[in-house]
C-alpha cells in the first residue's frame, strides 16, 4: 500500500490558478493593498496558504502548476469553451506574473505548456508519479482533477476551515457518488456550466448516477439507450453527442511536454529569503515575515505600515489560517487585600496602565447591576472580581461592591492611568449607574481604535477582533449563560475565564493597536478627539432628554386619522381594497391592474421601493400616495407609537449614541434613530415638539450653518465660494447670481431653489440624471447646470480631482483632522465601482470634516461649561445640531457662551457661524 505520508515518495503539485482565485476572491469585499493602492489579496492568500502547506505536510517535493498564456487545444476543438465565465479583474490578473517570480525566487518549479490547461500538467506529472509507484497529492477544489484520484494520486481541496480535506478513492465516493475512474463518466452527462461544456441537456446529477448505477458508465448508458423509457431516455437518445462531446473537453490529457523529473522538485534547497524579500517588496509584510528565517530589518514593519496607508497590515486582514483556543491564566480575587495589592501594582507601573471590563445582569447600561469586573496587565492573564454569585453556589465570602468601588476609584481617579476598554462607553455607563465618580483617568477603547483602523469593517465584536487580530477563539457568551439566565447565575468557575478573558483580550489589542494608530497618523485623533467625546456622550446618554407623552399621543390620534385618510384615497384610486403593505398586492395593483411601467427586478417581483415610485409617481397618482403612506406609518411605528414606551420613570429617553457605526466619522443614535426624524417638514417637528426642557429649564439648539458647505470653500480655497462665506452672503443666493448670469437681488425663489440644490448636489456626485429629477427639468439643461457651476466655482472641480488622484496614489483620504478612509475600488476595473469609490473619495473629506468639527464643538462646550460653572448640560448630537439643557435664568448668557465656542474649534479659510436658538421645545426650533 503507498504511504502518502511518507515525504520522500510524495510529490505535491498545485493547481495554482485554483489557488490564486480562491486568495482574491476570498477578500473581495475587502482587498488588499499595497502602499500604491495595488491589490495584492492573491498574493498574499496564495502565499499565506502555500507557507501552510509547507510547514503542515513538510513536502520533499513540490511543484505548481499554471494554465496556458494561450489558447489551448479545448478551444480549437469548441470555440465557446469557458466563453460563459467572466473576464479575469484586471487587478488580479496583474498578480500572477508576482507569484511565478516568488515561486521561482523561492526555487519552486512553475510548470506551464503552451495549449494545455495546468489540469493536463497535472494530470500528466501524476500518471508519472504512479507509474514510478510514486505517491501524488493535488492541491484544488477543481472537481474536473477527481478523476484522477486513484490508488497513487489523492486531492487536497480547501476546507471552510482554513486548512486542506484529503480526498482519496472514499472521499470521491462520499461527495459524488462514483467512484473516480466514473468521474469523467458523471461530468460528461451532467456537463459544467462554469466551463460552458453542455453535458445531456436536461439531465441532472441525480438522474446521472441513477443511469450510472444501472448500466456501468457512459458506454453502457448509450449501449442501452433505447431501454431507457419516458422523458429520460428521450434526453438520453437525443443527447448522445453532446455528452461524448462533453467527455472529449473533460478527459484530461497525460502527455503534455512538461517536466516531469521528480527528484528535481526537492524542497531541500528552497531560498526563503528571497522569497520573503520578494513579499515585502510586494507590500505584502505580514506574510514575508513568515517566510523569513531571521527577522525582518528593523523598522521595516512599520515602514510597511506607513506605506500602505491602511495600517500596514492591510485593514481586517485575516492573518490567522487556523484559531487557537485562548488559554490564559486568570484568577478570581475575592480579597480586599488582594485587589489591593492589584492595583498597587498597576499603579506603581510606568506607564500606568490596564485593561477593565465589567459584568452585568442585563445590557441596559442605565438600570443594570454590576455583577464583577475583571482587570489584566499582561497578556495571557487576568483577574475577576465577582461581586455577585447565586446564593446557593457561594462557597466564599465575596469583596463588597462598595469596597470594590473604593479600590477601583485609585485607577479611574488618576489622570496619569490609561484603562483600555471594549466598547468602553458601556463600562463608563455601568460604572457610573452604579456609583462610580466621574472618571479621571484616559479611557482607551479597543473598538474605537479598531474602527479608526478600519472604518468600513463590519464587525468590531472583542470576539471577531481577537479572532482577526490575534488569533484566537473566544469563549462564547452562549457556552457560558444558557437562555433564559444573566451572568448573575453563573458559578464562579465558569465565570472567571469568560469575564477575564475579556479583559486579556482588551490589553493584547490595545497593545497591538497603540502602535498601529501612530504609524497611520491616527493617534491624536484617538487620544485628542474620539476619547474626550467618549466620555461627554456617555454622560449625555446617562442624563438623557425629558419626553411629553401627552403630545405624542395626540400627535398619534392625529398620524392615525392621517394614514386611514390615505389609505381611503388608494383604494378610491384603484378601485377596490388591498393591503397596502403587501408588496405582492402593490405589484399586482401598479404593473398588472394599472401598466406602469416595471423598474428593476427582484426575487419576489418588481421592485417597488421608494426610488421606483419616486419615478411612477410622475406617471400616475397612486405611487405618489403609497409613499405618503409609507412616510406615515414608519414615523408612527418608529417614534409615535414607540418613544413613550422608551422613557424612563422620569419620563426621560435616554438614546444610545454609536460612535463607530459610520465611516466618515459621523455619529448615529438608536433606540431611538434621532436621525432619522424628518428635519425640514411638519411631521418631523410634531415628534420634535415632544422633546422638552425640565420645569424651570429651557433648550438651547446649537446648529452650523452650512457646515459641509463651509468645509468644501475651506478645502477647495475657490475663491468665488470663499468669498460668499466671507462676505456673510446667502451662499445659495450667490451661487445662484453667478449661474444665472444676474444681480443678487435680482435671483428669484425658483432661480435660489435650483442653486441650493445645485450646491448640495454636485458636492456629492450627482448626476445631470439625478439633478433634473430632482428639480424637475430635461438632463441637458440640469448638464447645463452643473458645467455652470463648475465654471463658476473652478476650484470646487479641482479639488475633487486632487481627491480622487490622492485616493488613486494612497488608497485613502483624509479629513482635515487625519481621520483616513480606504477607497478599496479606487483603482477598480469595474466603472461602476471605480465611479462610486469616485464619490466617496470626494465625500469623506467633506462629512468626515463635518463630523470631526462637531465632536470637537461637544468638547470644547463641554469644557466651556465646565470652567464657567455653568449647569447647563449636553442632552443630544442630531447632524450639526448640539441640543443642551439650561436653567432658564441663565439660557441667554449660556447660548451667547456656545455660540462663540463653536463658532472657535477650528481655524478656516472661511467662518465657521452657528445659528443659536432657545425654547422650551425641540420642535420650536428652526
Amino acid at each position: 500500500m503507498n504511504d502518502f505520508s511518507d515525504p520522500d515518495s510524495t510529490l505535491y503539485i498545485l493547481d495554482s490558478y485554483g489557488l490564486i482565485y480562491r486568495s482574491y476572491y476570498a477578500f473581495i469585499n475587502r482587498p488588499l493593498t499595497d502602499k500604491d493602492g495595488k491589490n495584492v489579496s492573491a498574493v498574499f492568500g496564495f502565499f499565506r496558504n502555500f507557507k501552510a502547506v509547507l510547514d503542515h505536510y513538510k513536502p520533499r517535493y513540490i511543484a505548481a502548476a499554471f494554465d496556458s498564456r494561450k489558447a489551448t487545444f479545448r478551444h480549437e476543438m469548441y470555440a465557446d469553451y469557458k466563453a460563459t465565465r467572466q473576464k479575469t479583474p484586471e487587478d488580479l490578473h496583474a498578480q500572477v506574473p508576482v507569484i511565478e517570480e516568488i515561486l521561482t525566487a523561492l526555487g519552486i518549479p512553475v510548470l506551464r505548456c503552451d495549449g494545455f490547461e495546468a489540469d493536463d500538467v497535472i494530470a500528466t506529472i501524476a500518471s508519472v508519479c504512479g507509474a514510478e509507484n510514486r505517491c501524488c497529492r493535488i492541491l484544488s477544489a477543481d472537481k474536473d482533477l477527481m478523476q484522477l484520484v486513484n490508488d497513487t494520486t489523492q486531492i487536497l481541496k480547501p476546507d471552510k476551515n482554513g486548512g486542506w480535506e484529503i480526498v482519496g478513492k472514499d472521499g470521491v465516493k462520499a461527495e459524488w457518488g462514483v467512484e473516480p475512474e466514473l468521474m469523467l463518466d458523471l461530468l460528461s452527462l451532467i456537463g459544467d456550466s462554469s466551463d460552458n461544456v453542455p453535458g445531456v441537456s436536461g439531465v441532472g446529477i441525480k438522474t446521472a448516477l441513477k443511469l450510472l448505477d444501472e448500466y456501468g458508465s457512459l458506454d453502457g448508458i448509450f449501449a442501452h439507450a433505447d431501454d431507457i423509457s419516458g422523458a429520460v431516455g428521450n434526453k438520453i437518445r437525443a443527447g448522445k453527442d453532446a455528452a461524448y462531446f462533453s467527455k472529449s473537453l473533460i478527459a484530461l490529457r497525460y502527455d503534455v511536454p512538461v517536466d516531469t523529473c521528480v527528484p528535481s522538485f526537492g524542497t531541500v534547497s528552497l531560498d526563503y529569503e528571497a522569497a520573503s524579500r520578494l513579499l515585502f517588496r510586494y507590500g505584502v509584510p505580514a506574510v514575508a515575515k513568515q517566510y523569513a528565517s531571521v527577522p525582518l530589518p528593523a523598522g521595516s514593519e512599520t515602514e510597511a505600515i506607513q506605506s500602505k496607508g491602511p495600517t500596514g497590515l492591510i485593514p481586517d486582514e485575516p492573518v490567522f489560517e487556523e484559531l487557537t483556543k485562548n488559554t490564559g491564566d486568570y484568577m478570581a480575587v475575592t480579597s480586599i487585600a488582594v485587589l489591593a495589592s492589584y492595583i498597587d501594582e498597576i499603579l506603581a507601573s510606568e506607564p500606568i496602565e490596564a485593561a477593565f471590563d465589567c459584568e452585568t445582569d442585563s445590557l441596559d447600561r442605565i438600570h443594570t447591576r454590576i455583577v464583577g469586573f475583571s482587570l489584566s496587565r499582561r497578556a495571557g492573564t487576568g483577574i475577576y472580581v465577582p461581586l455577585s454569585v447565586p446564593d446557593a453556589l457561594l462557597t466564599q465570602t465575596l469583596i463588597e461592591k462598595q469596597d470594590a468601588f473604593v479600590q477601583l476609584e485609585r485607577l479611574f481617579s488618576v489622570p496619569a492611568c490609561t484603562l483600555a476598554m471594549h466598547n468602553g462607553k458601556f463600562d463608563y455607563e455601568v460604572l457610573r449607574s452604579n456609583g462610580l465618580a466621574e472618571p479621571r483617568c484616559r479611557i482607551a477603547d479597543t473598538m474605537v481604535a479598531a474602527w479608526l483602523l478600519d472604518p468600513d469593517r463590519s464587525a468590531y465584536s472583542l470576539e471577531a477582533l481577537a479572532a482577526d487580530k490575534l488569533g484566537l477563539e473566544t469563549i462564547p457568551y452562549t457556552d457560558v449563560v444558557p437562555k433564559g439566565s444573566t451572568f448573575a447565575d453563573i458559578p464562579l468557575e465558569q465565570a472567571v475565564p469568560y469575564a477575564a478573558e475579556d479583559a486579556d483580550l482588551t490589553w493584547q489589542l490595545y497593545r497591538l493597536f497603540l502602535p498601529r494608530l501612530a504609524a497611520a497618523k491616527l493617534g491624536d485623533l484617538f487620544w485628542n478627539l474620539e476619547m474626550p467625546v467618549l466620555p461627554i456622550l456617555a454622560e449625555m446618554e446617562l442624563d438623557g432628554i425629558h419626553i411629553e407623552k401627552s403630545e405624542l399621543i395626540s400627535y398619534g390620534e392625529e398620524l392615525t386619522a392621517e394614514i386611514e385618510r390615505i389609505r381611503r384615497e388608494i383604494y378610491e384610486l384603484v378601485g377596490h381594497e388591498f393591503n397596502v403593505a403587501s408588496t405582492k398586492q402593490l405589484q399586482d395593483v401598479l404593473f398588472e391592474e394599472r401598466k406602469l411601467p416595471p423598474g428593476k427586478k427582484t426575487k419576489t417581483g418588481y421592485s417597488t421601493d421608494t426610488g421606483v415610485l419616486e419615478t411612477l409617481a410622475a406617471l400616475d397618482p397612486v405611487p405618489r400616495k403609497i409613499l405618503d403612506y409609507r412616510l406615515k406609518t414608519k414615523l408612527f411605528s418608529s417614534y409615535v407609537d414607540t418613544l413613550p414606551l422608551m422613557v424612563d420613570g422620569n419620563d426621560r429617553i435616554h438614546t444610545s449614541f454609536i460612535q463607530t457605526g459610520t465611516a466618515t466619522g459621523r455619529l448615529s443614535s438608536r433606540e431611538p434613530n434621532l436621525q432619522n426624524i424628518p428635519v425640514r417638514d411638519e411631521d418631523g417637528r410634531r415628534i420634535r415638539l415632544a422633546f422638552t426642557a425640565e420645569p424651570g429649564c429651557q433648550l438651547i439648539s446649537a446648529d452650523y450653518s452650512q457646515i459641509e458647505l463651509v468645509i468644501l470653500a475651506h478645502l477647495s480655497g475657490d475663491p468665488n465660494l470663499c468669498a460668499a462665506f466671507s462676505g456673510g452672503t446667502d451662499v445659495h443666493r450667490a451661487t445662484a447670481a453667478l449661474i444665472f448670469g444676474v444681480q443678487p437681488d435680482a435671483v428669484t425663489p425658483d432661480m435660489r431653489r435650483t442653486a441650493k440644490t445645485i450646491n448640495f448636489g454636485v458636492m456629492y456626485g450627482m448626476s445631470a440624471f439625478r439633478l433634473a429629477g430632482a428639480l424637475g427639468i430635461p438632463r441637458t439643461q440640469a448638464a447645463e447646470f452643473i458645467e455652470a457651476y463648475f465654471k463658476t466655482y473652478a476650484g470646487v472641480r479641482n479639488f475633487m480631482n486632487e481627491m480622487v488622484n490622492a485616493a488613486q496614489q494612497s488608497g485613502f483620504v483624509e479629513t482635515i483632522f487625519g481621520r483616513r478612509r480606504y477607497i478599496r475600488a479606487i483603482n477598480s476595473s469595474s466603472k461602476i465601482e471605480k465611479s462610486g469609490a469616485e464619490r466617496v473619495a470626494v465625500n469623506t473629506p467633506i462629512q468626515g470634516s463635518a463630523a470631526d468639527i462637531v465632536k470637537k464643538a461637544m468638547i470644547d462646550v463641554a469644557a466651556a461649561l465646565k470652567k464657567t460653572g455653568s449647569p447647563a448640560r449636553l442632552l443630544l448630537q442630531v447632524h450639526d445640531e448640539l441640543i443642551l439643557e439650561c436653567p432658564q435664568e441663565s439660557a441667554a448668557e449660556t447660548a451667547s457662551l456656545i455660540k462663540q465656542t463653536m463658532e472657535n474649534v477650528v481655524s478656516l479659510r472661511v467662518p465657521l457661524k452657528v445659528s443659536v436658538e432657545i425654547g422650551p421645545r425641540w420642535g420650536d426650533f428652526h
